[in-house]
């Protein structure tokens, strides 16, 4: 590579990290999820999820999304900073529907759905929902950022 196109190439990729990163910054509270398959070794391409609001003994799904390549949601965030607001949330991942759609043998008492739980008190904070499956366990957690 020469050294013209090197500098152009970095001088783009430092004004794109910069301009994402300053995105970052500025878009404040909302919920995303990425969804990582470790039986495959790959994004969990085909989940769907389900993002609930939760008020008492009261569900209503706020969005249902289907993964995309990159195992997250492709319309973005479930929640963006005008529509996240403090209260109590559940994702739903239907697990054993995407297990039976890429051909994995299920175990006996296989978990048919995931289900996260979680609060947000504070809607100016972005949250992040990275969740690990394999079809004999499940790893998931609330992460600032």
């Amino acid at each position: 590579m020469n050294l013209s196109l090197f500098l152009r190439s970095a001088t783009a990729a430092a004004l794109v990290s910069t301009t994402a990163f300053a995105w970052a910054q500025a878009a404040g509270g909302r919920v995303t999820a990425h969804v990582l398959d470790l039986y495959t070794g790959a994004p969990a391409k085909g989940m769907r999820i389900d993002f609930l609001a939760v008020e008492g003994n009261t569900s209503k799904v706020l969005k249902s999304v289907t993964t995309n390549a990159d195992g997250r949601p492709p319309e973005g965030p479930l929640l963006t900073p005008e529509t996240i607001k403090p209260g109590r949330y559940q994702a739903v991942l239907h697990i054993a529907d995407y297990y039976r759609a890429v051909g994995a043998k299920l175990p006996a008492n296989f978990h048919t759905r995931l289900i996260l739980e979680f609060d947000i008190t504070d809607a100016k904070q972005p949250h992040h929902l990275p969740f690990q499956i394999t079809p004999w366990t499940q790893s998931m957690s609330v992460l600032p950022g």
